[in-house]
């Protein structure tokens, strides 16, 4: 579980429009991204004063990559001015101080217990996702925040997608206080530096007014590659947390509390999310519905083309084969066998797909740069591509 820039981007902005305070619970284990510099320029940007900049290493978390030293999780809150961190597992993983279950019974003095609860991935994990955002609702005392992320669409090892809808018919059915949600969509080669990344922000809007009246619309939100849902949630005095939500098509003329939530979260006074001084930049659109609406783009669109990404998807995937089979040869001649043979074929096979492309896209007689590939070339290079890197 971890929080990368743009989820330690939207924490700020909640905590300068509302502080955090009182027991903050986290379900995992944060690893954070950002820099200890990175984090300051962040509150500083959102005009929020760091309490301590004493930031501790992260000792606990096993999802480091090589060259990372982050920080502790709880380093970040106590930056906010927060002291009370805890973490839950389903085991002691990573120094949890709860063990249980969250998608089974929550032990009865966590209950109303917590200010703010984050999920910073665990929602896509799990099998039983309602039970779990249940049981978040259920450890918040009224008044409390629960901040969620998690892919909506992708990302492959993830059990489920959670769609801007879901979550949000959600808040709106337990008549929560107020619900801020947003998706993303993250350029495609996803997190390549070489190839530049971006991510796009929207924020889900769902109070309409039409000539025939106020609606709760749905958010109808269409990622292609990879996309995320976002959702920071206040529980009100009246919050539930046991009710089925119906999408918006199926309801009839059933609108509440569908409606009167939407239109309460219309009335808060907390902003949706934006960057200080920052325009909101044209950006492709990722629904045809008017609830949802850009707020914010982080980092600069790669222009490359998808046959492009493809070539070098191929090279990187050749590079990590050819060193497979190498270490494959030596553990094989360690072990007076020969072990090696299946690396070999997906390194042959890799750079096989990668030459014809490159003769088919450089070497062809009489094609011009700009011409594109035939469809059905591409789509049967796409598929091997995704066969040998799900290998």
């Amino acid at each position: 579980m971890g929080m990368g820039h743009i989820e330690v981007e939207l924490l700020i902005h909640e905590h300068a429009h509302k502080p955090i305070t009182g027991e903050v619970l986290a379900v995992g284990r944060q690893h954070i991204s950002p820099s200890p510099d990175e984090i300051l320029a962040m509150m500083a940007r959102h005009g929020v004063t760091p309490v301590r900049t004493d930031f501790e290493p992260d000792t606990l978390n096993t999802h480091h990559g090589e060259g990372e030293h982050p920080i502790l999780d709880a380093s970040l809150f106590r930056a906010m001015g927060n002291d009370t961190y805890f973490v839950a597992d389903i085991s002691p993983y990573e120094g949890a101080d709860y063990i249980f279950d969250v998608c089974g019974e929550v032990p009865e003095e966590l209950i109303g217990r917590f200010d703010f609860i984050i999920d910073g991935g665990s929602l896509d994990n799990v099998f039983d996702p309602l039970s779990m955002v249940r049981n978040m609702t259920k450890m918040l005392r009224p008044g409390g925040r629960m901040f969620i992320f998690a892919w909506s669409n992708g990302f492959p090892s993830a059990y489920v997608k959670i769609t801007p809808d879901w979550i949000m018919d959600f808040c709106l059915v337990n008549e929560f206080a107020d619900a801020k949600v947003y998706a993303s969509r993250c350029d495609m080669p996803f997190d390549d530096p070489n190839l530049g990344q971006s991510v796009d922000l929207f924020h889900y809007h769902p109070y309409i007014d039409t000539p025939n009246g106020p609606v709760a619309e749905a958010a109808y939100v269409r990622v292609p590659g990879y996309g995320s849902t976002y959702c920071i949630a206040e529980k009100g005095e009246d919050t539930t947390h046991h009710r089925m939500a119906v999408q918006k098509h199926y309801r009839g003329q059933d609108v509440e509390p569908y409606l009167t939530s939407a239109k309460r979260f219309h009335d808060s006074t907390q902003p949706a999310f934006s960057l200080p001084g920052a325009e909101v930049p044209d950006m492709p659109p990722i629904s045809d519905q008017i609830t949802v609406r850009p707020v914010a783009r982080f980092g600069t669109p790669s222009t490359i083309s998808l046959p492009d990404a493809i070539f070098r998807r191929l090279d990187q995937i050749g590079t990590d084969t050819r060193l497979a089979r190498l270490e494959a040869r030596l553990q094989a001649a360690e072990a007076g066998s020969r072990t090696s043979q299946l690396s070999d074929r997906v390194y042959e096979e890799a750079q096989r797909l990668s030459r014809q492309l490159y003769e088919y896209s450089v070497l062809a007689p009489g094609r011009s740069a700009a011409s594109p590939m035939p469809r059905r070339f591409l789509s049967r290079a796409r598929s091997a591509l995704f066969r040998l890197a799900g290998r």
